[in-house]
């Protein structure tokens, strides 16, 4: 079984939207939990609802993420600059 796409794009918008305030342990504990959510998705949807298209939500839901992730890191500051400025 793999893992759906969408809880991977998740997974980087949580790591873009923490940046640099998000630990080890933190990362570790969304893996997992992205983990347990793609296979609990993956295996009860199709029993659930045969007729619906997993793949394609996946695939709508990936793109849907993706973009916020792109939209944050294009409207964020650069944290470079912001550093040269707090601390001269």
């Amino acid at each position: 079984m793999t893992t759906l796409k969408s809880i991977d794009a998740i997974e980087t918008l949580i790591s873009t939207l923490a940046g640099s305030h998000e630990s080890a342990a933190v990362k570790s504990d969304i893996a997992i939990a992205g983990t347990a959510l793609s296979l609990l998705a993956s295996t009860l949807i199709p029993s659930l609802a045969p007729s619906v298209d997993v793949a394609g939500i996946d695939a709508a839901v990936t793109k849907i993420v993706t973009g916020i992730t792109d939209l944050r890191t294009a409207v964020a500051p650069a944290t470079t600059s912001t550093e040269a400025v707090t601390n001269a």
